[in-house]
């Protein structure tokens, strides 16, 4: 997390899987709302679809393209995570980071 916050901070940008490596699926882990919260940086939410993909059956069904597959990118909006005092208000910010990843998922 420190050398997150060290690439940050010298202007560069960092790309995080934010339900981590073990899941929950689709639920923020509670590190990308501090590393935003301590750095000041915002949060773009993205996402893939593919118009033909392998599903693996692993907890997060990861997802490979399959040969030729059409790849549609999705970019969401910059999300700011605001500051929190509270156990209570930390969840608030991790649902607001959760329904901005999530509308990426159900657009049309």
């Amino acid at each position: 997390m420190l050398q997150l916050a060290e690439v940050i901070a010298s202007g560069h940008d960092v790309v995080i899987t934010p339900d981590g490596p073990r899941g929950p699926a689709y639920r923020p882990g509670g590190g990308i709302i501090l590393l935003a919260q301590k750095t000041g940086a915002r949060i773009v939410p993205l996402n893939f679809e593919y118009s033909s993909c392998w599903r693996l059956k692993s907890w997060d069904q990861f997802i490979l393209p399959r040969p030729f597959a059409e790849v549609r990118f999705i970019l969401g909006d910059r999300h700011e995570v605001l500051p929190t005092a509270s156990e209570e208000d930390f969840e608030r910010e991790r649902e607001r980071l959760k329904s901005a990843m999530m509308a990426l998922v159900e657009m049309p």
